[in-house]
Order: C-alpha cells, then sequence, then structure tokens
C-alpha cells in the first residue's frame, strides 16, 4: 500500500477507517465507489501520487491519472461526496474515497460533469478543484474550470459577498479563469487561494487583511471573487507557481534562477518579511543551481536547493526549523524531500529514512515529544513498518503527516 499516515485525526482525516490519533505511520484505506461491494482496495502506485493537500479537517490526494481521493469532516461537502443515507459514515469520510456524484459544471449548463483534475488545493474548510475542460468539436477552445466545495466565512470559495457555503457538489468559480487562460498553479492557505495563470499573471481570493493577496488589497480585508493582485506584473520575473502560508504567500518564477518573492505578514512577527533578504537566498540557490522547492508552513519558509541544502526562516520556538541548532542528519545523509505542515517538519532523506520536527502534540511527528509537545532541537526518526516498499515521497497538513512509499 502506497500511503501511510500518522497525527490528527479526529474528523478521520487521514484515512485509516477510523477517528483516533495515531503517532506510528499507518496504512490508509482507500474505498472505490464502484468496489464498494469489495471493501477496502489499493490506491494507485506511490509514484502516481502527484499532490496531498489538507484543510484543517479533511485531506485530498490527487493521482497521476486526475482523480481525487478525501477523507475527513464532509458536512458542508468538503470533499465532494454525498452522504450516506445508511452505513452511518454520515458527516465524516473516515476512508479516501472519489466523489460519486463528480463535480457539476455548474458555471455552464449542460449537465456535464468532471471527475478528473489538474489541480488541488485547501483552505480550512474548502476544497479547490482544477479541471480541463479538452475541446469537443474543431474550432473551439480548450479551457480551466475552477471549482470550489465546503465552506468559507472570508471570502475562501471565490464566489462572491456572502456567499458563505458551495453547493452540493460543488460550484464552478464564474469566469474564471479568463478566456484564453490556462491554470498553472493552485495553492491555498488557511483563508486565502492563489492561482497562477498561464500568461504569468497572479490572481487571489479569500483573506487579504495581512498582504497575502497584495498591499492593495488590505483595506478591503476580504477579496470575495477572484482579482489579480496588483503589482504581480512588477515581480522583475514570470510566475510560475506559488506557495501559500496562513498569513502570506510565496511567488516562485524560475527556480532555476532562484526567483521568489514573498507577499503578506505585513506585521512580520515571525520575521517572514525580515528574516532572511530574497536576494541572499537567490545567491545561494545560484551557487547550488537552483532549487527544487518551496515549501511554507504557517509561518515559516523552507527553500530547498538543489544540492540538498534547505534555508529556512520563521518561527522557531517549537522547533520548526531544526536548521539554526546543531542538528546532525547522520552520516552522508541530505534531505531528498522536504513537506511543511501547519507547525511541523517532514524530511526523506533516503528511500529508507524519513524525519520529522516541530510541533507534534497530535502524534504528527512521531511518538517521542518533550511535555508541550513538540520535537525541538533535534529530528525524530519515524519509525516505519517492516517490508515495505521504498519511500518515494512525504505530505505534510495541520498536524497530519503523509508517507508515500512505491
Amino acid at each position: 500500500m502506497p500511503l501511510f499516515a500518522f497525527g490528527s485525526n479526529g474528523s478521520g482525516q487521514l484515512g485509516l477507517g477510523h477517528e483516533e490519533d495515531v503517532s506510528v505511520p499507518a496504512r490508509c484505506v482507500f474505498e472505490f465507489a464502484e468496489d464498494a461491494a469489495q471493501g477496502e482496495v489499493d490506491a494507485p502506485k506511490g509514484g502516481d501520487v502527484v499532490r496531498i493537500v489538507a484543510g484543517g479537517n479533511h485531506t485530498l490526494v490527487l493521482d497521476r491519472r486526475g482523480r481525487v481521493f478525501a477523507a475527513g469532516w464532509n458536512g458542508d461537502g468538503r470533499c465532494g461526496i454525498p452522504k450516506r443515507e445508511e452505513g452511518g459514515e454520515g458527516e465524516m469520510v473516515k476512508r479516501f474515497r472519489r466523489g460519486e456524484g463528480d463535480v457539476p459544471n455548474a458555471g455552464g449548463g449542460g449537465g456535464r460533469v468532471y471527475d478528473t483534475f489538474t489541480g488541488v488545493a485547501a483552505t480550512w474548510e474548502g476544497t479547490v478543484l482544477v479541471a480541463s475542460e479538452e475541446e469537443e468539436e474543431e474550432g473551439q477552445e480548450s479551457r480551466d474550470r475552477v471549482f470550489v466545495l465546503g465552506s468559507g466565512l472570508k471570502g475562501e470559495l471565490g464566489l462572491g459577498k456572502g456567499c458563505l457555503r458551495a453547493s452540493a457538489g460543488g460550484v464552478a468559480i464564474p469566469d474564471f479563469p479568463p478566456q484564453g487562460m490556462r491554470v498553472r498553479a493552485v495553492a491555498s492557505g488557511m483563508g486565502h487561494t492563489v492561482v497562477v495563470l498561464s500568461d504569468g499573471s497572479v490572481w487571489g481570493w479569500g483573506a487579504a487583511r495581512k498582504g497575502q493577496l497584495g498591499e492593495a488589497n488590505i483595506p478591503d480585508k476580504v477579496v470575495w471573487r477572484p482579482r489579480r493582485i496588483e503589482g504581480s506584473e512588477g515581480l522583475g520575473f514570470r510566475a510560475t507557481g506559488a506557495a501559500c502560508g496562513r498569513e502570506f504567500t510565496v511567488i516562485i518564477g524560475d527556480p532555476a534562477r532562484g526567483e521568489f518573492t514573498v507577499l503578506g505578514a505585513v506585521d512580520d512577527k515571525w520575521g517572514i518579511r525580515s528574516g532572511v533578504s530574497a536576494s541572499q537566498v537567490k545567491e545561494k540557490a545560484l551557487r547550488a543551481g537552483g532549487y527544487r522547492a518551496i515549501e511554507v508552513s504557517w509561518h515559516d519558509v523552507y527553500v530547498h536547493l538543489d544540492d540538498g541544502e534547505v534555508v529556512a526562516w520563521g518561527r522557531n520556538d517549537r522547533g520548526q526549523i531544526p536548521w539554526t541548532s546543531t542538528v546532525d542528519l547522520g552520516h552522508g545523509k541530505v534531505v531528498r524531500d522536504l513537506a511543511a505542515g501547519s507547525e511541523h517538519l517532514l524530511a526523506r532523506l533516503d528511500e529508507r529514512t524519513v524525519v520529522a520536527c516541530g510541533w507534534g502534540e497530535h502524534g504528527n511527528c512521531g511518538p517521542d515529544t518533550d511535555a508541550q509537545g513538540n520535537v525541538k532541537g533535534k529530528w525524530n526518526r519515524i519509525p516505519l513498518p517492516g517490508g515495505e516498499s521504498d519511500i518515494v515521497g512525504v505530505g505534510a497538513g495541520c498536524a497530519t503527516s503523509w508517507i508515500i512509499t512505491a
């Protein structure tokens, strides 16, 4: 089985079939609607897992076939799965499942449904899905649609002022992206979403009072519909991606050139803006041949360079940045992959080694923590079930952790 999980599980968001927290990785359970009579079935192979995203109490897994599996709280439909009349699942989805009703074309008529997707993101109580609508007739132009599910009190759905909950099955955001534009990347924080389009423009909606959607939107506090982020055209580079913290956004350019910038966190409480300058990181990235990825937690930024080094800054009161102390990864060990959760970090060192640090009160950093629930000033090596395949990736959410095996 390719996916293992540990950490917070009060709403079944780990997909283990129950709602108890676990501190040792346990095998996730996938159930396909078409095979419901057979019960448990295996998920796609680990190499097929493209992305894992998590809201406050729900999790979404996107695979290479475009299928999205969801687990966790579903009282407002954020998992896209109809409530079962029988069987007792109710508002919690405790095993990973695909939506049985799929997502309707709510914005265009015609009754079309979408069951495969190219992008996925999650706010605290909502889900964002990107679907490609390929041309069906000669002369028609392919386009992307952005759907939202679940709820949000501060514009997280992008459906307009006062729309706090999406209708069952999901709703397409009207007139977005603009005609002729495709979605290149989507990312969400607790209360905001950012989308990068094919022309390099950056759009967003949701909470805006800390500048996470650009300083021009701070006075509005909430952006209720997708809005182009002013100034994004003057970044000095072409945007290719984004990563969202709790109250800030990292706009990503060309990793080979070390390009990125940070929006938001205007109070700079945790040094997101002042901790390390973008020019310093860019210099390091250029010496390393670029960066592999940029990961963010609620209050931290982690730039994973091509040579394996990680440049990190932000909040560190719970051990979220182990590189500030003399932490030894082990002889010859370098970070292969990183995943940042709400207040914790996972790193894959090789095919058999995953380590974690930061806030681990719910078991998301393994079984060994201090009295405050932290793994601080060190790494925890995560115990893995014996006899499993090689580890190919890691994921992290809101006090949740994931290990992907081949």
